[in-house]
Formats: structure tokens, sequence, C-alpha cells
């Protein structure tokens, strides 16, 4: 009944009625902007993009998965030479340009994407009734020029559309866009639950069309049926959301994001690309407690062999050590009991307190160990 009421609501021409969604694509990735528009006069002009969230979608498994970039991540602009921050993709050439910037920085083949504004946003969340939200703390600011008035309190708390903008536009927290980044998840997550509530299953249709004059975007009406159908099988809860990690930078004077590239690519791998996690070794350092030279070089090759990372060997304090021992600094997980096991299940020890090393795990050869 839904699928048909929203047909009726959403002109389509016959070749898109019986083309497929999603141009036939099994798994599809969508960029979706929030445009902070209230420093511009002009709708000709574009703002930066506030928002910057690229999500996965698995259609046959019904998987949603999103990485939120930070809008100051330092990036290169397709067209430039130097590098810029991502949210001016959005100033300077709109959500299509946008688009083709986060999939250079992210390396995946993004095929959509989907804007909206400060206005489009409280709109959804008026029309949906509002979104419960616990407020971490009393949020209070006014910039008279920016339009922006926000006076919140800590706790849980029903907010309307206004208030829900205050919200995800509050940003004076000492990790600064960060936070920000993870109220706008808990955000979107209030807004699905909303979206999706017994007493608006009725009113979805004209919600979505509500959301479409309202948003700009490349999908087709029958692209975003397909992806309301979809969203109502996927509990918010379910939908896995991070922030590409890194560190802020002060690079030629400009504070900018820095992504971490070996992080970033596991990350997409992971949840955009819905690849299963790497079997991820423990770093190791390997100390000789035994006297016998040579003995942490014998180990750490053992090591090295089975895969672990050995950053560094030496020796021991005590070199006289009848009991080996595998020294965690990442609790006893199963990777390193699966050490421990290769090494003839020597004693593992957790450590609590600071060390002068970095690594996870540091072994230190005794006696009884097979070498």
């Amino acid at each position: 009944m839904l699928a048909g009421r929203l047909s009726k609501q959403m002109s389509m021409s016959p070749a898109q009625f019986l083309a497929p969604p999603f141009e036939g694509r099994k798994q599809i990735y969508i960029l979706a902007l929030g445009e902070d528009n209230t420093g511009t006069k002009s709708k000709d002009i574009h703002g930066r993009s506030d928002t910057v969230l690229v999500a996965a979608v698995d259609l046959d498994k019904k998987q949603i998965n999103a990485i939120s970039i930070p809008r100051d991540t330092r990036c290169i602009i397709p067209g430039r030479d130097s590098y810029d921050k991502i949210n001016a993709a959005y100033a300077i050439g709109g959500p299509e340009l946008s688009r083709q910037t986060a999939e250079g920085l992210l390396g995946i083949p993004i095929q959509y994407y989907i804007k909206t504004n400060i206005g489009g946003l409280k709109s959804t969340v008026d029309s949906v009734g509002g979104v419960e939200i616990d407020i971490e703390k009393n949020m209070h600011y006014r910039d008279r020029r920016g339009g922006l008035n926000i006076n919140l309190r800590k706790g849980y708390r029903h907010l309307n559309g206004d208030q829900a903008l205050q919200y995800v536009r509050f940003r004076h927290d000492v990790m600064g866009d960060i936070t920000r980044i993870q109220r706008q998840q808990k955000f979107l997550r209030a807004i699905a639950r909303r979206m999706f509530a017994k007493e608006n299953l009725t009113k979805l249709p004209s919600i979505i069309e509500g959301i479409k004059a309202n948003v700009e975007t490349n999908m087709s009406d029958k692209d975003l049926l397909y992806l309301a159908k979809l969203a109502r099988h996927v509990q918010p809860d379910e939908i896995q959301m991070e922030t590409l990690p890194g560190a802020p930078e002060n690079i030629d004077g400009i504070s900018y994001w820095v992504h971490d590239t070996a992080k970033a690519q596991l990350m997409v791998d992971t949840l955009l690309r819905f690849l299963p996690p790497p079997d991820l070794k423990p770093s190791v350092e390997v100390l000789n407690g035994t006297g016998i030279q040579g003995a942490a070089a014998k180990i750490a090759e053992r090591l090295t062999q089975s895969g672990y990372q050995v950053m560094s060997t030496g020796n021991a304090k005590d070199s006289n050590l009848d009991t080996s021992e595998v020294r965690t600094r990442i609790g006893i997980t199963d990777e390193v009991r699966q050490l421990s096991t290769l090494l003839y299940s020597i004693r593992i020890v957790e450590i609590h307190r600071q060390s002068d090393t970095d690594t996870d795990v540091t072994v230190i050869v005794g006696k009884d160990i097979g070498l």
C-alpha cells in the first residue's frame, strides 16, 4: 500500500517506471551534503557544505553504513592545483564537484548525491513531528550576523525543527567539528526513528514529497522510493557511522583535518565496501631475559614468520629469567592468546601503566621458552 501511494505521488515516465532502481546496481554510494547558506545573500551562490557524509547501501542485504568527513579535511579538489578543505568543493562547483572530490579522497565510485540546506532540515524535522535527542550539555550561543541563536538545556528532549537545527549547528566544543559530527550522526539516527515510527507510516508519502521539495539530488523518483522502502527494514542503531580518522594540523597557517591514510583505507574497506575486517595482529617488541645471545632475535623471527609485526628487539633488565611472559597493553584478546600459544602458552600479564614503548605487546624471553 505504501509503495502504491508513493508511486502515485511521484511522477514517473513509462521508461522510468520500467527501469530498475539505481540502474540495476546492487551496491551504491551516496554523498549527503548539508549546506550552510546563512552567509549568502543570493540563491545562485553556494554556501559551504557544513555536513559531508558518504553512505554505502547494500540493496540485497539491506545494510547501510556511513563515514562522516570533517569539513576541514585536507584534499585535492579536481581542477585545482593545491590542497584545500573539502567543504570548499561545494562553494566552487556545487554537489557534483563535491561528489568528485569525495570520490577521489575515499577511492570509491560515488554515483549519487543528495543535498539539503538548513531550511530543508528544519521542515523535515517538523514534518515527522520532531525528534527525541539526549542533549549532552547546556548549549548557549548567539551570532546575530549569522542569524544563529542557540539555547538548549541538557537532558532528554523532544526537539522541533528549529531546536534540532540548533543542536546540529552548535560547534563550541573542545574537539570542535569532530564533536559536532558525533551530534549529526546522533541526529540522523533520531530522525530515522521518527520517520518510520508507526504514527508516521501513513504520512510517509507526504513526508517524502516534502523532503524532495527541499533537496537537490541526481537520484530518480524511483531511486528515492526504493531507498524509503529499504530504510524501513533497517533499524537506526544497526547503521554503522564513523568519522574519517585523522588529526587536526596547522599547515601554512591554515587549520586542516589531515586523515590517516592507513586507518581511513581500513575504514573504507570494512564500512563502505562491506569487506570483512582483516585479522589484525598486535605489534610486538621482544626482549631477551635469558642472557643467551640471539635469543630475542630467534623469537622475533618466529613471530615475523607468523605474520606479527615485530617493532624492535633488545635486552630485558633481568638477564636471568626462568619464566617467559607476554605483557599486553591491549587486554587479553584472542590475538594475544594466539601469540602466547605460538610461543608454547607462556604466561600473559596485563600492563595498565605507562611505558616507554608504543607496541601493543612485549614478549620477555625467559629460559623456559623453546629456542
